[in-house]
């Protein structure tokens, strides 16, 4: 996809051409619920949950198939109620992987709520309902929710910002969650303050989306804690560790988590889970995901059954009217290439992009001019060459030694370069080395 590049910061940085007015005046649609639907084990960052059903086994909406290991690991629960079918491998966003396969009964029977009350509950139960409701980061990095939000009197929590900078191209999941759920974002934001005793909230906008200020500022009334703050559009504004900067001045120190500089920051889809959970007994099933390219005939906003394979959500939008060079699950910039669409959607899956083949065809690769143009551009202070340079000599040592493990995988980078060298796709097989020579 062509980018337009004509603005660098301190920090990294450019302005795009984007591609959001296919969806971002479309509101909210319901997707229709396939026959049968497919639950990853890994659809989060950490350990795969461990299956508690068996082959043959009735579920229901809310039913937890999959329970979330000790550590670092979420719940897995069921959209639809049916009947287990399978345990078995099938694609998934990350490859091959464990899932549940389950036959929707189409009844939608449902669990009971998460809770009988919400009143006086106290910072342990909001975080065990946001552990069973199997609640992660659902603007893309997955980190179980009710592990992130976990107080830790080591490292006390005094801001909390709510991320609506949302950066990929086609992207308007959040933009429209936003204006259609504001009040649920808001809630979801007090619950993490309550949990977490933060003195500050802030929620994050980029100045192109005065709609979704507009609905934030009307369901502020009643928090005075809290503020709304707009900032330029330029990508990566959302960045977890350069919002942090924008936002407070303090920078998380390389290998660092947000925590190490007081603060705690969450996407709003998260923070509109949270309240659905907390305040509605509500576990995760479902979320907003934006289906869009020029190959679609109607793209749109789907709030969809996690769980459903890609290939219906096509249907859903019409089918092609081209043929596509390239399906993302993500968008142009940091999103990871499809080969199936059997693919199903899961709780990160904020946007599915479909390029057409002029958007998608590969450039000619020359050698490195020394630009600097892919350091200049990036948002985290790398050297995006010279760790791609090392991974390409197999030196993982000291691709490590450079920070690849400090890479947001933004994709400035390659899109900059004038070169066309593959630095992401480089420096994302970097990591993965540095993680197997961990794990060996």
């Amino acid at each position: 996809m062509k980018i337009h590049f004509s603005f660098m910061r301190k920090n990294g940085g450019i302005f795009q051409e984007e591609r959001k007015d296919k969806t971002e005046d479309l509101t909210i649609s319901d997707a229709k619920v396939p026959s049968t639907l497919i639950f990853p084990l890994s659809m989060h960052i950490g350990k795969p949950a461990e299956p508690v059903v068996a082959i043959g086994d009735k579920v229901k909406i809310g039913t937890i198939i999959a329970q979330a290991q000790d550590g670092i690991s979420a719940n897995v629960v069921s959209s639809v109620s049916g009947e287990v079918v399978a345990i078995s491998k099938r694609d998934t966003m990350r490859g091959p992987g464990d899932c549940i396969v389950i036959k929707n009964d189409y009844e939608d029977t449902k669990e009971a709520p998460l809770h009988a009350d919400k009143d006086d509950l106290t910072v342990a139960d909001k975080l065990e309902i946001i552990q069973k409701a199997g609640i992660v980061g659902m603007g893309g990095a997955t980190f179980p929710t009710h592990f992130k939000a976990k107080p830790n009197k080591n490292k006390p929590i005094d801001t909390i910002i709510v991320n609506g900078a949302e950066c990929e191209p086609y992207s308007t999941s959040d933009h429209r969650l936003m204006i259609e759920h504001a009040e649920g974002i808001i809630k979801g934001a007090h619950i993490y303050q309550e949990i977490l005793g933060a003195r500050d909230v802030v929620i994050v906008l980029e100045d192109d989306t005065p709609d979704c200020e507009a609905a934030l500022r009307e369901q502020l009334t009643g928090y005075p804690q809290m503020k709304l703050v707009v900032l330029p559009t330029m990508y990566p504004q959302g960045a977890e560790k350069a919002l942090i900067e924008s936002i407070t001045g303090r920078q998380v120190p390389p290998g660092g988590l947000p925590a190490d500089v007081r603060t705690f920051v969450t996407n709003v889809a998260t923070a509109n889970a949270t309240h659905e959970a907390v305040n509605e007994g509500k576990p995760l099933y479902e979320r907003v995901t934006t289906i869009s390219g020029d190959p679609l005939s109607t793209p749109q906003n789907l709030r969809v059954r996690i769980g459903t394979p890609i290939n219906a959500l096509i249907e859903e939008c019409g089918g092609f009217v081209m043929t596509p060079g390239k399906m993302l699950h993500g968008g142009p910039m940091m999103g990871l290439p499809l080969t199936s669409a059997e693919v199903p959607i899961t709780k990160g899956s904020s946007v599915i992009t479909f390029l057409s083949q002029k958007e998608s065809e590969r450039e000619e690769q020359t050698d490195c001019i020394r630009c600097s143009e892919c350091i200049n551009v990036c948002p985290v202070s790398l050297q995006p060459i010279l760790i791609s340079n090392a991974y390409e000599r197999g030196d993982i040592d000291e691709a490590e030694r450079l920070g690849a493990m400090d890479c947001i995988e933004c994709g400035n980078c390659s899109f900059i370069c004038p070169s066309k060298i593959p630095l992401l796709e480089n420096i994302r097989g970097a990591k993965q080395a540095i993680k197997a020579k961990s794990a060996g």
